[in-house]
């Protein structure tokens, strides 16, 4: 297969690279993350080239597809700034660095096949299980701009037809290996397993609902995607075992030997999520589901984490 990843270096670019398979041509995008390419150089995989671009510099965009091709059997689109919080200060800015780019790359791209990274976000505001069909109208800044670029892609597809086949994933979040150190189970982990303590803050009430899966599942759900015979459809891509943050933080503590943790509570949470994914597209039409159990999960990531530390200690030393 020859691949073209935007947003490479993330969480589910480099846990992918590291999966595919090794017949697969990559032409990985990325953006500023300087230790990609030392990443890409440990994994000694010829077939993958990182090439850096900013896909919301308009130029830089076609520069790549001069140099590169603009014609390409498949495109997974990864790219996008996830920051919830940030959004809701800075609309304006979060509109344009989650449209723009996709807008500066479907401008120039022809793909047979076109998988777009979206949210379970877009779901804002709804209640209880969520499946594709239902109507949106999420307020949330990052929700609205992730919305946006579905619309986008229905449009490339329909009228400009550079798009022959694409699947829209609403995707409600992962965990594991490569993750951004702030998000949640990294600092679960950090402050249980490494840090040794027994206490956590949270924010708000603790009852948003959270539904992400071990990374690996995640893995095996884009490679069926990339794989498979299904298109032009919008699916969910859920763990099927949606809970609190607050039960979150209870069960990462018991798996890591805290029983029980002192929750504490303060402030308000940046969204609001009463809602959970629906499972049954991606396991009808991809026979996909996440087989993990939390504290597997946590387990293997309390390993990497711990092996990622001594290596920096070491490197330091």
């Amino acid at each position: 297969m020859d691949l073209l990843l935007t947003g490479a270096s993330g969480f589910i670019g480099r846990n992918l690279i590291l999966r595919a398979p090794p017949d697969w041509r990559i032409l990985a995008v990325y953006c500023k993350d300087t230790s990609f390419p030392d990443f890409l150089q440990s994994i000694g995989n010829p077939n993958i080239c990182a090439v850096p671009c900013d896909l919301g510099d308009a130029e830089q965009v076609s520069g790549l597809f001069r140099n590169y091709g603009a014609d390409w059997e498949a495109c997974l689109f990864l790219a996008g700034k996830v920051d919830i919080p940030w959004s809701v200060r800075e609309p304006k800015q979060d509109l344009l660095q989650n449209v723009l780019p996709i807008l500066n790359l479907l401008e120039t791209l022809k793909t047979r096949r076109f998988i777009y990274f979206s949210s379970g976000a877009v779901y804002d505001g709804l209640e209880g299980q969520v499946q594709p069909q239902v109507r949106l109208g999420p307020t949330l800044p990052y929700a609205i701009s992730k919305l946006t670029c579905e619309q986008y892609v229905h449009f490339y597809h329909q009228r400009r037809r550079s798009i022959e086949n694409y699947l829209i994933v609403r995707f409600f979040g992962a965990y594991g290996p490569y993750e951004a150190p702030h998000k949640i189970y990294t600092r679960l982990i950090q402050t249980f397993a490494l840090e040794g303590k027994d206490s956590y803050t949270i924010y708000g009430d603790g009852t948003n609902l959270i539904d992400a899966m071990y990374v690996s599942d995640a893995i095996n759900a884009v490679m069926r995607i990339l794989t498979g015979n299904y298109w032009n459809d919008t699916v969910n891509l859920a763990g099927g075992h949606p809970q609190s943050i607050e039960s979150l933080v209870l069960d990462v503590g018991k798996a890591l030997g805290i029983d029980p943790v002192k929750i504490y509570k303060q402030g308000v949470a940046n969204e609001s999520n009463d809602f959970w994914g629906s499972t049954g597209e991606m396991r009808e039409h991809f026979g996909f589901e996440a087989k993990t159990m939390l504290s597997e999960g946590v387990t293997l990531f309390k390993k990497f984490l711990a092996d990622q530390r001594n290596s920096t200690s070491t490197i330091q030393r």
